[in-house]
């Protein structure tokens, strides 16, 4: 990964944190690692837990960014959140998976997606 590339994701995940805190989330953590995955950032939104994906594009000329958020990628999210709850003893807490889409430098580029997908239970 270029240092361009982390400075981009670093500035993204600097402008979904107070996107989502002026929307009234209060961050928890940031860019939690386990080996299973990462989170970029974990939230309460009232008294639900909201896992949060940042994705930061410069343009959509490659698409737009949640569409970066696959499958494979909601997996290893999936995984690395429930490695949280059990860490923190939180299984009992309604939770989310929310993913900030940042597509330029303008206020108005930075979308939340709350509840961008759900945890197929069949699968964890």
């Amino acid at each position: 990964m270029s240092l361009l590339t982390k400075l981009l994701g670093k500035s993204g995940e600097d402008r979904a944190a107070k996107h989502v805190e002026r929307l009234g989330y209060r961050i928890t953590e940031r860019n939690f690692r386990t080996p299973m995955g990462e989170i970029d950032l974990i939230a309460l939104d009232g008294d639900t837990i909201a896992f949060i994906e940042v994705k930061t594009r410069t343009s959509n000329a490659f698409g737009t960014p949640e569409l970066a958020v696959d499958p494979r990628k909601q997996g290893r999210m999936v995984k690395a959140a429930l490695a949280y709850l059990k860490r923190k003893g939180l299984h009992q807490m309604s939770c989310r998976f929310d993913v900030v889409a940042i597509s330029g430098p303008e206020e108005d580029q930075v979308q939340l997606i709350r509840n961008a997908f759900e945890m197929d239970r069949r699968r964890y």
